[in-house]
C-alpha cells in the first residue's frame, strides 16, 4: 500500500501535476485508473482497491484518504530507488561483500535484492 502511493503521488511531488485533484485525470499515473477516471489493461486497479475495501466507492474513498496522507511525507527514502547499492543494504554492506567471494544481481530499476532482480529480469525476456 505505501509503495502503491509513493509512485502515484510521484507526478505530484515532481511538480508534473499541480495538485492533487489533477492526480485523478492524469494519464500517466495509475491513481488515475483506480480512480476509474483512466483505463490501464495492464493494471490491476481490483487488487489495489480490495486492500481498502469490499465495495468499490467505499474502497476509492479509502484509497484517497491514504493517498492524501502521504502528501506531507515527501519523497521516503525507504521508497526510492533500486540498484545494487540499495538492494545490497548501503554501501557498508557492499563494501563487505566486495572483499569476499560474494555477488549480487543489481538493476536500478528494481527495488529488491539479487535473488528477487534476477528473477525479474528473467520473466521480462
Amino acid at each position: 500500500m505505501e509503495l502503491v502511493r509513493h509512485i502515484h503521488l510521484n507526478p505530484l511531488r515532481a511538480g508534473i501535476v499541480a495538485e492533487k485533484k489533477a492526480l485523478n485525470t492524469y494519464t500517466f499515473c495509475g491513481h488515475s485508473a483506480i480512480m476509474g477516471n483512466v483505463i490501464h489493461r495492464f493494471q490491476d486497479i481490483d487488487y489495489v482497491l480490495n486492500l481498502f475495501g469490499g465495495k468499490i466507492v467505499q474502497a476509492r474513498r479509502h484509497y484517497l484518504e491514504f493517498v492524501k496522507k502521504g502528501i506531507s511525507q515527501g519523497r521516503r527514502p525507504d521508497l526510492t530507488g533500486g540498484g545494487l547499492v540499495r538492494s545490497a543494504g548501503g554501501w557498508a554492506a557492499l563494501k563487505t561483500m566486495r572483499k569476499g567471494e560474494s555477488r549480487m544481481k543489481g538493476d536500478e530499476r528494481i527495488l529488491g535484492q539479487g535473488d528477487f532482480v534476477d528473477s525479474v529480469l528473467q520473466a521480462a525476456r
